[in-house]
């Protein structure tokens, strides 16, 4: 597919992902379209994990994707990003707020504490773009930004070997669960149904679990394992390679699972694998029943006639494996999430200061020096602020709080969007700062351009702490 020329002259956009780990949905969300931009030289493109990632990282990049990042510690990151009036998108599939503590504890135990949900709600609310993966998760996003798009994931054809083993009409049926995680216990959906299937028919149909390994499972005649391949890619040319006939994908109904992506429905349709899938939002806004997929209520009745109907009709089998196929390369193909990226990263920098050479002097982020001569100095206060003075406001405000030494000891302050335009007034809150000894802070201000940075249109008040 041929990709439209971006509006800029000069250069090509740089665009650095700052990620927490190079998990499946990072790398097929992120990682991999932008790494083909770049091959194409559409864009210069850098990821890093975010403990390795530094300032220069962002001084580098026009545009800085995050992408599941909730980890207080690198939070600098984000403000230096914002501080440096460069575009930010932060991608995420999942929503954190509504894992089970009872079916996924220990991602729950990570992703529910609340410094966690804190940092991923400030991701949220300065972010230029959201992007997501299903309209339950955006409704949740809209609370914090409403510049939140449904996009859909992408499916790399290019990794696919050219042949695969398919197996003759006298070997057995082989049927596949795939899971990314360790420990999975989805699998419970559908154990009761295979369970009484295996019983009955492991001389005609083995079956492979691909990435955990429950004893539940593996001591049903028929039934073994693989282990988890790290990277997507790799994983991906050997599953295809299997000739794997039937997957399985079981989703228990519940809010988490609501707002999740439709990976398996993509890999098993990709490779022509016949899929079972629960009757939920993930799999029912996209798989059509009978044609490309078979959609069941979770219950042991439906799982265990959707296998015998599967396992012992070729020609739906063959039907649902070829529309599948034909499904996900119309609409998930990579190409096609390229140009989806290639769009947003166009509308992003036509109007980013920090990329555009012309608004260069403008982008310039308001620096002014203070003294903290008393303990608990919380606050700042703009006041006159207005068009008519000669200030410029954009949608948000951004504040941060830099030591002498050039750290940022102070960010994150809520986002200001709305003011009086006629000459009203501006407030930041944050974290008390102690006694300054005579040594100098310095208050950034991101979102407010002046035109004269020697006649400063407002006046400054220090809000004492109430401690």
């Amino acid at each position: 597919m041929a990709l439209p020329n971006l509006p800029f002259k000069g250069r090509t956009p740089q665009v650095v992902a700052i990620i927490p780990s190079y998990i499946a949905s990072c790398q097929i969300n992120v990682v991999k379209p932008l790494t083909a931009l770049d091959s194409a030289h559409r864009i210069k493109f850098k990821h890093v994990l975010e403990q390795n990632a530094t300032s220069s990282h962002i001084a580098w990049a026009d545009l800085v994707v995050f992408c599941r990042n909730t980890e207080p510690g690198y939070r600098h990151l984000l403000s230096e990003a914002i501080g440096k009036r460069k575009p930010v998108i932060y991608d995420i599939d999942d929503s954190f707020w509504d894992i089970s503590a009872s079916t996924d504890p220990d991602l729950a135990r990570y992703h529910l504490q609340p410094l966690r949900l804190k940092q991923l709600e400030v991701y949220l609310s300065y972010a230029s773009l959201v992007r997501v993966y299903s309209p339950l998760l955006c409704s949740r996003v809209s609370r914090f930004n409403d510049s939140c798009r449904i996009y859909r994931s992408s499916f790399d054809f290019s990794k696919l070997p050219e042949t695969t083993s398919r197996r003759s009409p006298d070997e057995k049926v082989s049927i596949v669960y795939a899971t990314s995680r360790i420990v999975d216990d989805q699998y419970k959906v559908f154990l009761p149904a295979l369970a009484e299937f295996m019983s009955a028919h492991h001389d005609k149909v083995d079956v492979t679990i691909w990435g955990c390994s429950p004893p539940e499972l593996l001591t049903l005649p028929g039934v073994t394992s693989k282990k988890l391949v790290d990277r997507y890619d790799d994983f991906l040319k050997e599953f295809a390679r299997s000739g794997f006939e039937i997957g399985l994908a079981p989703l228990e109904d519940h809010e988490f699972n609501r707002s999740k992506n439709n990976t398996k429905f993509r890999d098993y349709g990709a490779c022509r694998i016949a899929g079972i899938y629960s009757e939920v939002d993930a799999y029912a806004s996209s798989v059509t029943n009978e044609q490309d997929g078979l959609l069941v209520p979770n219950t042991k009745q439906a799982w265990h006639a959707a296998l015998e109907r599967l396992a012992f009709e070729p020609e739906l089998r063959k039907t649902i494996q070829n529309n599948a196929r034909e499904k996900v390369f119309q609409d998930y193909r990579q190409e096609l999430i390229e140009k989806q990226w290639i769009d947003d990263i166009e509308e992003l920098l036509s109007e980013a200061p920090s990329f555009l050479a012309s608004n260069a002097k403008n982008a310039a982020m308001l620096k002014l020096p203070i003294l903290a001569e008393n303990d608990g100095w919380s606050g700042i206060e703009l006041q006159n602020v207005s068009p008519n003075r000669g200030v410029l406001l954009k949608d948000k405000i951004y504040l941060e709080v830099q030591s002498t030494y050039g750290s940022t000891i102070r960010e994150g302050a809520l986002p200001v969007t709305t003011y009086d335009t006629t000459g009203g007034s501006i407030s930041f809150d944050f974290e008390p700062i102690r006694h300054s000894k005579g040594k100098t802070f310095e208050l950034r201000i991101a979102g407010l351009t002046v035109n004269s940075e020697r006649e400063l249109p407002y006046t400054l008040r220090y809000l004492p702490s109430e401690n």
